[in-house]
């Protein structure tokens, strides 16, 4: 066991693992990474690679190593809240790669690169001296750190904010056999879900995933597995016939803020879901988590090289989610508040080009 390391990353997922890989090339020091489970549980993610979370892991020059398990989208079906359906083809391409898997990739990427690895392992506490973290505290023993980056998601970040982010719910499920157009995705904005929507993503010539992503306020008083099966059976009875149902039922809260913030002790830096970096209108996280990773990796890196003490290094940080992420969150946000309430006219002119490469552009950058 480690005694410690000069960057603790807590969290195993995409931006755990970028983080560590980035830290490590760097010449940040020894980097170590814990998670609570093991490597590549299941995780209630939709596992869409969008054409930014693609373009991030093809300059890091992991691309090579995801991209022959990872099913190609060309296209898109959306079906507005009146039923009305546009397709659309020729935007930018994304994937779908089932999380567990490029967890895994990923993960397994960084200890070929030379990071420390300790599964099961919970971090329980942070380790401070006065005003400074200098460590993690697990169940049964303490980690020193020269910094901590906690990539964990919604949850563990929740603890250290001060002001209250907004929780959409997930859910979903896996089905084989389910009729589906090829390459093809499937969104759908139901009106019992608004702003939310519904989904089909297809992970391989036979399996797809189908899930729902709705704010939190919107169940009234109904589990959020409820209002799935509702929706299940709303959009897909007919095809479910043919299919098997392969993987529970799983949900999971998202924490989502348009409004960037980073609200952590002297000494860590949260990257990802940790720091509400979720896209708000499509709960799509990956790019978010693998480019704030990235992010506070540069801010450490120029924070060792200015001699910065920690407060200078998270505003240097928070500066750089600002200029790189505000826009998007901001245009993410006036599409829930604006946008979906266009869907209904724009699936009824999607026939005109000029409408449906326009749609085209905005579901892409969303």
């Amino acid at each position: 066991m480690p005694d410690g390391a000069d960057i603790v990353v807590i969290g195993a997922g995409p931006a755990g693992s970028v983080a560590a890989i980035e830290a490590l090339r760097a010449g940040l020091g020894k980097v170590l990474v814990l998670d609570k489970a093991d490597l590549g549980r299941p995780k209630p993610c939709g596992g869409g690679i969008s054409p930014g979370a693609r373009k991030v892991f093809q300059e890091l020059g992991l691309w090579e190593k995801i991209e022959p398990f990872a099913y190609p989208i060309n296209g898109l079906r959306l079906e507005s809240p009146s039923g009305a359906e546009m397709r659309i083809a020729g935007a930018a391409t994304a994937n779908v790669l089932n999380r567990c898997q490029l967890d895994r990739i990923l993960m397994q990427a960084a200890i070929d690169a030379g990071v420390s690895f300790m599964p099961r392992k919970l971090a329980v506490g942070l380790v401070f001296e006065g005003q400074r973290v200098v460590g993690v505290r697990l169940e049964n023993e303490i980690i020193k750190a020269g910094w901590v980056i906690l990539a964990g998601g919604a949850l563990p970040g929740r603890r250290l904010r001060f002001y209250k982010a907004r929780t959409m719910n997930t859910c979903l499920t896996r089905f084989e056999g389910l009729p589906f157009d090829p390459h093809i995705v499937e969104m759908i904005y139901d009106s019992a879900l608004l702003p939310g929507y519904g989904w089909l993503f297809p992970e391989s010539a036979s399996l797809v995933n189908i899930g729902i992503c709705l704010d939190s306020r919107k169940r009234a008083g109904h589990s959020t597995r409820q209002i799935f099966e509702c929706f299940l059976q709303r959009h897909f009875s007919e095809r479910l016939a043919c299919a098997k149902r392969i993987s529970p039922t799983r949900g999971h809260p998202i924490s989502s803020c348009p409004w960037i913030r980073h609200s952590a002790p002297d000494g860590v830096l949260m990257v990802g879901e940790a720091c509400d970096l979720v896209n708000p209108a499509t709960g799509e996280g990956i790019f978010y988590a693998v480019q704030s990773a990235r992010l506070a990796v540069r801010a450490l890196r120029m924070s060792t090289n200015r001699k910065l003490d920690a407060k200078k290094t998270a505003a240097l940080y928070l500066g750089s989610l600002r200029r790189t992420f505000a826009a998007r969150l901001l245009a993410a946000e006036l599409f829930n508040l604006l946008g979906v309430k266009t869907l209904d006219a724009a699936a009824r002119l999607g026939g005109f080009s000029v409408v449906n490469r326009l749609c085209g552009m905005t579901m892409s950058r969303l």
